[in-house]
């Protein structure tokens, strides 16, 4: 009877300790995603500290926003669409020799926008022409001058433009052989977690915390009352105050130095001073941007991967 105690025991011991591992690796949150983290603070080329959801910074301020990666295998080529409200917030410089120039023989090419932009959607992205990248850092560091108090989205953004059905613009990942990272329905457009941020000017951060943007084709969240939603398949939103990979700790919104001004709230994508997503001009000129970026970057992934293969 003793024997059979101890056994009992034994395998109580063994069944409680698998318990608490298996309990321990599903409490840690991981995998790929992107986001936006509104305060650098804490954050290195290829390590993340606290994400935070949103930063309060006052008018004619400069300061810096970063567009991060977590989880990522193998990443060679990179782009990705910023979205902004110009009238409360421009982008004036970025730096992406960050995660991707980690490595001694790193080889990055800015294959962005020019700067400065103040139109409310910034294309964004890089190439390693010599070793692609694996790990969780930072893809490319904005530089921001608040121009007008409001709330404005900092959001990475997905967007069908023309309304077939099909996303246009959005992140994409690439590999050396061009396969698409994170891209489960063969648009080559990121669908997995995307975490956005806001800037608040001359006032303090909302104090709600709405979930991160699903990827295309799910359910957008609902705007806040009074705001317009932003596009399809996006989601304005902020990510909710949890850590997303090691070894970043609880997210929290950032307060700096601001002066008070009468309250008043930036409409998102709004027409007078933001994104008109209806404008036949934004369309053309956007889908022909994502087009010519997508070959670029594409092309670019191609000859990388001849160079490592010595074509």
């Amino acid at each position: 009877m003793k024997k059979i105690a101890a056994l009992v025991v034994v395998v109580a011991i063994v069944a409680l300790a698998a318990v608490v591992l298996t309990s321990g690796e599903g409490s840690t949150q991981g995998g790929l995603a992107v986001g936006v983290d509104a305060d650098p603070d804490g954050n290195a080329a290829t390590a993340l500290g606290a994400i935070d959801q949103c930063v309060s910074v006052a008018k004619d301020d400069t300061f810096s926003v970063d567009v991060f990666v977590t989880d990522v295998t193998d990443l060679l080529a990179w782009e990705a669409y910023f979205s902004f409200d110009g009238s409360i917030v421009n982008v004036t410089d970025l730096d992406v020799e960050l995660f991707q120039a980690a490595n001694a023989n790193s080889d990055v090419f800015n294959a962005s926008e020019s700067l400065p932009s103040s139109g409310g959607l910034y294309r964004l992205g890089a190439i390693d022409f010599e070793s692609p990248d694996s790990g969780s850092g930072v893809l490319a560091r904005l530089t921001l001058e608040a121009v007008g108090a409001g709330i404005s989205p900092a959001i990475l953004i997905t967007l069908d433009a023309n309304n077939d059905g099909r996303p246009d613009l959005g992140t994409r990942l690439k590999d050396p052989q061009e396969t698409p990272l994170g891209d489960s329905n063969g648009d080559e457009i990121f669908d997995g977690t995307v975490f956005n941020a806001q800037i608040a000017v001359d006032r303090d951060c909302p104090p709600d915390t709405p979930s991160p943007s699903p990827g295309p084709g799910e359910a957008s969240p609902t705007a806040p009352s009074g705001e317009t939603p932003g596009p399809a398949g996006t989601g304005t939103g902020t990510p909710p105050a949890t850590s997303i990979s090691s070894p970043t700790t609880q997210a929290t919104s950032t307060t700096r130095p601001a002066t008070p001004s009468p309250t008043s709230t930036a409409t998102p994508f709004s027409e007078d001073g933001g994104t008109n997503w209806n404008s036949p001009a934004f369309v053309a000129a956007y889908v022909a941007a994502a087009a010519v970026a997508t070959l670029a970057v594409g092309g670019l992934a191609l000859l990388g991967a001849r160079r490592r293969s010595g074509g």
